[in-house]
């Protein structure tokens, strides 16, 4: 765990995006067990959940509590991840225009984890990671037709609960 022991004051934006991944990952792993309206409801529950505690937490000052501010170049990443995300967003929404198709949503998981490949220079190793496991997790379900692909949809949640906590976890405890 020595790799971790600075990596909250390298990168300060960790804490909060660690936030933002566990609860919006809660409303993916609920969103796995419904239809795509489901999903969906789930989904930007998590997401205004995860931006609502950023928010707070930022307006409160308790994200960086302890913590260096983060570095222009930090914010810049997380704005440059968000736009290469919109982009590949809008590609697979007219490449695959069913939106209740598997190759649909596994195309999303597999962008939401690139783009975390991204954000791993600005939220450290941890997030790199979860990219990594989240893409092979899309691949295998673009692979595995035959297994429902909500299974790979309450997989990605849970690697986000998971990665998010211990995001959380390893900056406050630093």
């Amino acid at each position: 765990m020595d790799i971790l022991t600075n990596s909250p004051e390298i990168f300060p934006l960790m804490r909060g995006g660690g936030a933002f991944l566990a609860v919006i990952g809660l409303g993916i792993l609920v969103g796995a067990f419904g239809s795509r309206k489901w999903r969906i409801v789930w989904l930007i529950a998590g997401a205004a959940a995860g931006i609502l505690i950023m928010a707070v937490g930022g307006a409160t000052k308790l994200i960086f509590a302890g913590l260096p501010s983060p570095a222009i170049w930090q914010w810049v990443v997380l704005g440059l991840a968000f736009l290469v995300e919109g982009y590949l967003v809008s590609v697979v929404v007219r490449k695959f225009p069913d939106l209740d198709s598997r190759d649909f949503w596994m195309w999303m998981l597999f962008i939401v984890g690139a783009h975390f490949l991204i954000l791993g220079a600005s939220h450290g190793l941890i997030c790199a990671l979860l990219a990594v496991v989240c893409m092979v997790n899309a691949w295998i379900g673009l692979r595995s037709k035959q297994v429902d692909f909500r299974v790979f949809w309450a997989i990605d949640g849970v690697l986000k609960i998971i990665a998010g906590a211990v995001m959380v976890l390893v900056s406050c405890v630093a």
